[in-house]
């Protein structure tokens, strides 16, 4: 019974829980005085790809309708897309990875 649409909502559902673990650890590490930025910009990073990954599903499976403004999908599309541009944009999260990746392997 629609196995192929059952096998995106799967998807979708399995990386939003992953945001979900990643979240709850790095405000773990946090809440124990552990360094965190780098598991923090992780998290933003993962997260705004995984919203804007979903939100772009969703009007892809309401068809046409998806990007009317009758339903909330097309609104939760921009606000995803803008969110990863003024919330820190995909690349300084990156730039931020990837100093602390080099500092722990020095």
């Amino acid at each position: 019974d629609f196995q192929g649409m059952e096998h995106q909502y799967a998807q979708i559902a399995t990386e939003i829980h992953a945001a979900e673990v990643m979240t709850y650890n790095a405000c773990r590490m946090k809440e124990n005085n552990i360094p965190f930025v780098k598991e923090a910009s992780m998290v933003k990073l993962f997260a705004s790809q995984v919203a804007e990954k979903a939100a772009s599903k969703s009007i892809e499976w309401l068809g046409g309708v998806g990007f009317t403004q009758e339903l909330l999908a097309e609104k939760f599309f921009r606000d995803c897309k803008v969110g990863s541009i003024y919330e820190g944009t995909s690349n300084i999260q990156l730039q931020t990875i990837a100093k602390r990746i080099k500092e722990d392997y020095k």
